[in-house]
């Protein structure tokens, strides 16, 4: 598999652009925002807002970018290593300016954990309760560091990630962002998660949750890097 560094430093950079819109598109959508890729696009490239659709999409939208933004600038610098601070911060820029304009359409709280016990409907996945969310992240983060990871322990630290749910909201945005954190620290392309894969994305990490069966979701993992890196026009080593 193709590693950053086999890219030249301008492919790189193109690649960090695309997958700015990419990223921020797709993982939106998987949470149910519905702007299209070109209204996202548009929206990050051009300060144009889409008609019709809700400013709390929009808003979450960029701040989705400005989290992605830090990831990237965070990511580069090989000794940080990913703490419980630097998540709950992403959590916040991400909803923190749709908060501040319609604080009813946003759940709270926002850059820290949530103070209530929660289920994901149509799972009997048992997530951490909320007196124990702060113990399990930090032992997760104390078992996986970050700056030494390779993409199968990205895929187990993603599925134990959402198991713990944090947040009251933005679970799936913040882990996918904590993915390419570990995906960039670490040499890796950081994958582009569709949402028309949506579904097997869902399959494949309650796969590995409920029965501890990692292969499928890391070779989904695999094609989705892929898919990051077929946006790079005649992409070559350097």
């Amino acid at each position: 598999m193709t590693k950053l560094s086999d890219l030249s430093l301008l492919h790189r950079e193109e690649l960090f652009r695309v997958l700015r819109i990419g990223i921020t598109h797709h993982s939106n959508a998987i949470e149910g925002t519905t702007l299209t890729y070109g209204e996202t696009k548009k929206l990050l490239e051009e300060g144009i807002t889409a008609s019709y659709k809700s400013i709390d999409e929009q808003l979450i939208i960029l701040g989705f970018a400005q989290a992605y933004d830090i990831v990237i600038r965070e990511a580069n610098n090989k000794d940080k290593i990913l703490d419980s601070s630097f998540i709950k911060d992403l959590h916040y820029v991400i909803f923190s300016n749709a908060y501040k304009v319609m604080p009813n359409f946003i759940k709270k709280p926002i850059g820290s954990y949530r103070t209530d016990n929660v289920k994901i409907s149509g799972t009997d996945l048992k997530l951490s309760t909320v007196n124990k969310i702060s113990q399990d992240l930090e032992n997760l983060l104390f078992r996986f560091k970050s700056n030494s990871m390779d993409l199968k322990q990205i895929a187990e630290f993603h599925a134990l990630y959402e198991k713990i749910h944090p947040f009251s909201d933005g679970n799936g945005r913040t882990g996918r962002l904590i993915m390419s954190f570990q995906c960039i620290q670490n040499n890796l392309i950081p994958p582009l998660i569709e949402l028309e894969k949506k579904d097997r994305y869902l399959e494949y990490l309650n796969l590995l949750q409920t029965k501890n069966v990692l292969d499928p979701f890391v070779e989904f993992l695999k094609h989705s890097q892929e898919i990051s890196l077929s946006f790079i026009p005649n992409q070559t080593p350097r």
